[in-house]
């Protein structure tokens, strides 16, 4: 069984990934910070599949692609990964002029959004995209 994980808003990744799974500082060359930004961006499609009619043999499957993306850092005890698909899109939006190319997502999906109220939403994948087409 996976250890329980701890939820947080993707603006505090750069505070959480400072310590491992443990709880313990991550000791990285020169003792500074683990910088999110300095490494290696990975991307991943994930595919989520739906059968249009599953009590039919022959019926259509339609599938979506979910872009999700990854940091490869390093510290004194070798490589790990640190999922950033929120904190892309939040680091790219907060720096206007910014190179970053951040994948699109359906709309409303993953992301957390201001509606003017000053309180972000944060929103989960649907569970039924064969209704969104």
């Amino acid at each position: 069984m996976t250890p329980p994980c701890v939820v947080f808003p993707a603006s505090e990744l750069r505070l959480h990934v400072q310590a491992d799974i443990k709880g313990k500082k991550r000791k990285v060359d020169g003792g500074g910070n683990v910088d999110l930004s300095k490494c290696a961006l990975q991307v991943m499609t994930q595919w989520r599949c739906f059968v249009e009619n599953p009590g039919a043999r022959d019926s259509p499957v339609g599938c979506w692609p979910i872009q999700r993306l990854f940091r490869q850092c390093q510290d004194k005890r070798g490589r790990f990964t640190v999922e950033t698909t929120a904190w892309e899109q939040l680091s790219a939006t907060a720096q206007p002029g910014s190179e970053q190319v951040v994948p699109e997502s359906p709309p409303g999906h993953g992301v957390g959004e201001n509606r003017g109220s000053g309180q972000r939403t944060y929103h989960e994948w649907s569970q039924a995209w064969e209704d969104e087409r």
